[in-house]
């Protein structure tokens, strides 16, 4: 037990300064891709993306971030420690949590549909660092992701939403700026340099 705890601990120390959670369903593959992109080398937030995909697909978009990024690309393995200076990205039939600096990484076997990867990301990671969470809301259809976004204003976060005019699909940014008062709205460049700007400020980064 004592070893157990003596882990737990260890986690809730590694927690980043800051976590920014970014969340697309239809659309956003190439939202996220530029998103990641732009992003520079000294970047040193953490970033973990939810995108929906249909639970057959191949995790191209994992590869795809690890050939542009100019930082680490990594698939989460259920309670492994969060890092900074790195995107990680779920498998298309896994939903991801953050609970004390850890990753909760379950295989989901419920209709496709009914899922709301993103708004349980969203809420984990609002519920773990609170005012140091940053989400982002990009192209997709319907409304996952919304909860999720307002649970991140509520805890004092920061919330980016993606234009409806620069989104291929507008259902996701428009139903989040329905809902809430995003600090930022803006296209993906304009998205990236905000990020930019946020870690100078969270970690006295320099470019």
């Amino acid at each position: 037990m004592a070893m157990k705890s003596e882990t737990r601990e260890s986690k809730k120390k590694s927690v980043p300064e800051m976590i920014i959670v970014v969340g697309a369903s239809a659309g956003g593959f190439k939202e996220i891709a530029l998103l990641v992109e732009y992003l520079p080398a000294w970047f040193k937030g953490t970033m973990i993306v939810a995108n929906h995909r249909l639970p057959h697909e191949s995790n191209d978009l994992a590869k795809i971030l690890a050939d542009r990024a100019r930082v680490r690309v990594h698939e989460p393995v259920d309670d492994q420690a969060l890092e900074c200076t790195t995107i990680y990205v779920g498998k298309p039939n896994e939903t991801i949590e953050v609970d004390d600096g850890g990753f909760d990484v379950r295989v989901n076997t419920s209709n496709y549909a009914r899922v709301h990867r993103i708004d349980d990301l969203f809420k984990s990671v609002a519920d773990t660092v609170g005012k140091n969470a940053v989400g982002v809301i990009l192209s997709g259809m319907l409304s996952d992701g919304i909860d999720g976004l307002e649970a991140i204003q509520q805890a004092g976060g920061y919330c980016i939403v993606q234009c409806p005019e620069d989104a291929q699909y507008d259902s996701m940014p428009k139903n989040a700026i329905e809902r809430i008062e995003p600090d930022f709205i803006g296209t993906t460049r304009e998205i990236s340099s905000v990020l930019m700007e946020l870690a100078v400020e969270r970690f006295n980064a320099v470019s």
